[in-house]
């Protein structure tokens, strides 16, 4: 009995690894699925400087005086009038918007409106 499970095997494992290999294609098209979300970079570039994460990170706990810990930060992105971001309080889902000028001498926060039908799913 174990020998012929054990050439059972065997030519299983034969013939899965001899078959013929065909790549996988896929008919995904980002423009037509409602889903996708579409980065636009018009004019908008990264922030990576630890310096101004520092600062922005900051802003934050002071604005909602709690631990950065309990906050979830978008990347910071450099607008032509300043910096741009998006930030949640992961505590109670309140999310905000925040912006300020290449300075940081004017600083706007924003609570961010979600609509109450708003569905979100994951792939």
């Amino acid at each position: 009995m174990k020998n012929y499970l054990l050439m059972l095997s065997i030519a299983i494992a034969i013939s899965s690894c001899s078959s013929n290999k065909k790549t996988v294609t896929t008919k995904f098209d980002p423009n037509n699925n409602p889903y996708y979300v579409k980065k636009e970079k018009k004019g908008l570039s990264e922030v990576n400087d630890p310096e101004i994460q520092g600062k922005i990170n900051t802003i934050i706990e002071e604005h909602l005086g709690i631990s950065i810990s309990s906050i979830a930060i978008s990347p910071i992105t450099l607008t032509n009038s300043g910096y741009h971001w998006k930030f949640m309080n992961v505590r109670n889902g309140k999310s905000f918007i925040g912006s300020t000028d290449l300075k940081f001498e004017s600083v706007k926060i924003t609570k961010n409106k979600k609509k109450p039908n708003t569905q979100v799913s994951d792939f």
